[in-house]
């Protein structure tokens, strides 16, 4: 009877430790992991974003998607994240639920229920749902980072460049690059992992800040490039991925969470 309650019990724990691995390989328990479902659907949610991009700019060598350019404006302070994926649903780019990610963490981003597509009206100067919010310290509609649009970045990368090595959209990371188990970009797991797309449309997973071959050019020195720190300021075309919460003319006012 003591080895069948034994027994019984071993059967149990492991039980237990199958199902918990299980669990994690299908969802990835609220840790980015490459191979997960929710991994998996942040990987097709981004390549979706940018083969929406290449799709309207037709391969051609103007910018992509940029909310002054839809506004028919110069005003570069249109160019925030809030504007540009409120733009890209209003404009048929996306819908509100692929701009949630499945490893979203923060309790501050939540998907926009209720986007308001009667808002456009261009004879009054509204090109895109204004109540669509990205601010990570308060509320946001939209959990991925991408590269501010300003200065070389945005000249040299925002289009159907073919550069294998131009982050373009990703999952966000922690302010500057530096390792913060706090971010809310970490998972349970208190590590960071996420997809990142290419300028040349391929996807991948990175567990690193310094994705191999990623590099800049600074004083005649080749340098890794961190994807979530501006190392050549904000007319610069380092890699840089994260939200902008304002644009000025001195450049954009990142944000990380």
């Amino acid at each position: 009877m003591i080895g069948l309650l034994i027994s019984m019990a071993l059967m149990l724990v492991l039980s237990v430790v199958l199902l918990n691995s299980l669990n994690q390989a299908i969802t990835g328990e609220k840790s980015a992991m490459p191979g997960t479902v929710a991994s998996f659907k942040d990987k097709e949610y981004l390549r979706s974003l940018y083969l929406s991009m290449v799709v309207s700019d037709q391969l051609g060598d103007k910018p992509f998607i940029t909310p002054s350019t839809v506004a028919g404006s110069e005003d570069i302070s249109l160019n925030t994240t809030a504007n540009l994926f409120s733009a890209m649903i209003m404009q048929q780019y996306t819908i509100p639920a692929q701009l949630i990610s499945g490893n979203e963490y923060s309790p501050n981003v939540w998907r926009d229920e209720d986007y308001n597509y009667a808002a456009h009206n261009p004879y009054d100067g509204v090109f895109w749902d204004p109540s669509f919010v990205a601010d990570l310290d308060v509320d946001s509609n939209n959990s991925f980072a991408h590269i501010p649009l300003y200065g070389r970045r945005y000249q040299r990368y925002w289009k159907f460049s073919g550069d294998s090595r131009a982050p373009l959209l990703g999952n966000r990371g922690p302010i500057n690059g530096v390792d913060d188990s706090s971010s809310y970009t970490y998972g349970r797991n208190r590590k960071w992992g996420g997809h990142i797309v290419f300028g040349d449309g391929h996807v991948d997973f990175f567990e690193s800040f310094f994705p191999a071959g990623l590099t800049y050019d600074e004083d005649g020195l080749t340098q890794h490039d961190n994807i979530f720190a501006m190392e050549t300021g904000p007319h610069g075309d380092d890699a840089i991925l994260s939200f902008t919460k304002q644009m000025t003319e001195d450049g954009p006012v990142l944000q990380h969470d």
